[in-house]
């Protein structure tokens, strides 16, 4: 009765986002840092969301023809 688990990307890549959000805000004292840092995490997150619904209008395009 084992069941494959396979882990979603965008959970992944949300866990690598927020672990970097939070070394960030831990080690940074400099407020332009700071602000550099969580724009380039809010970057790496669209990314992330955009890519996933991406490849999910290709699969329904392909599973309607």
């Amino acid at each position: 009765m084992s069941k494959k688990s396979k882990t979603n990307p965008l959970v992944t890549h949300l866990t690598i986002a927020f672990a970097a959000l939070a070394l960030l805000w831990l080690s940074t004292d400099d407020k332009d840092v700071l602000v550099l840092g969580n724009s380039l995490v809010l970057v790496y997150i669209v990314y992330a969301l955009a890519s996933r619904f991406a490849l999910n209008k290709k699969k329904n395009n392909h599973t309607q023809k």
